[in-house]
């Protein structure tokens, strides 16, 4: 079954902890095969990908990398490197000050992406000494170590990251312009049948709640009938509130009420006879 990439996008995680688990070569050309797919300036795909998973030379990658030693028992260190010279060849300081660091991110993005599609897990950093790296990867002049992309088995599964609602990032045609409700102006009809829908789950719940406080003591003690009768009342007000929300959701989405259409006629026709 194909994987809808926003899920695996969002099922993302970055891990600390791996299990000492190798992943098979496979998976590791899959992974380099969306990197070199990736967007960049001016198509010159001036990256470079050293693929790492000797023991020693990952302790020492984890060494350059301020001591972080946990990422030594990832199956795999790849470290993302920028063929600076390239990019000023073409593109003068911008494109090794931008463009390289923009193309190696782009690359990597689509690392991460392939992992997480096949089931394994991965951690970017981008804390470490450049020179002792370069050194330890034997990286030339002319190139930047960008990044190390750790890859392998999740130990434990981190819980989701917050994030920032969408309204609070989106501006429309200049800074601080804000959508109010970004899904409604997108036509992401999907997200506010959603949230229509968990509005009037929340409602139900209220409503038989306080519909249910209104009755006394006494009367909650009575026969099966009496709670059939509360429980009519509840559905009715639910109803009731359950239709305002569909009329709303309809003028959201910029429908009539076909029903309504009908009844002005009707009472039109009503005047007009009279």
């Amino acid at each position: 079954m194909q994987q809808d990439v926003l899920e695996i996008i969002k099922s993302r995680r970055t891990v600390e902890d791996f299990l000492p688990k190798y992943v098979d070569w496979d998976k590791i050309s899959r992974i380099l095969e969306a990197a070199r797919h990736a967007p960049c300036a001016g198509n010159i795909q001036n990256w470079k990908f050293v693929v790492v998973d000797n023991p020693a030379q990952k302790q020492a990658i984890a060494g350059a990398a301020y001591d972080q030693y946990k990422i030594t028992m990832a199956s795999h260190l790849i470290v993302v490197c920028a063929q600076i010279d390239k990019a000023e060849r073409y593109y003068g300081l911008r494109g090794v000050r931008l463009y390289s660091i923009q193309n190696c991110a782009a690359a990597i993005q689509n690392m991460l992406i392939e992992a997480q599609s096949l089931g394994l897990s991965t951690k970017w950093i981008g804390a470490f000494d450049e020179d002792k790296v370069r050194e330890i990867c034997a990286v030339p002049a002319t190139a930047r170590p960008q990044a190390i992309v750790a890859i392998g088995y999740a130990k434990v599964q981190p819980p989701k990251p917050p994030k920032f609602p969408l309204e609070s990032l989106v501006y429309l045609g200049k800074w601080r312009n804000r959508i109010r409700d970004p899904s409604r102006y997108l036509g992401t009809y999907s997200a506010i049948l959603k949230k229509n829908v968990t509005a009037i789950a929340d409602t139900a719940k209220g409503v038989l709640k306080s519909q249910t406080d209104q009755i006394p003591e006494s009367l909650k003690k009575q026969t099966i009938n009496t709670k059939d009768t509360v429980q009519e009342t509840a559905t009715k007000s639910l109803l009731s509130i359950t239709d305002k929300i569909r009329q709303k959701l309809k003028k959201q989405l910029g429908q009539e009420d076909e029903e309504t259409k009908e009844s002005s006629k009707s009472k039109e026709d009503d005047d007009e006879e009279l």
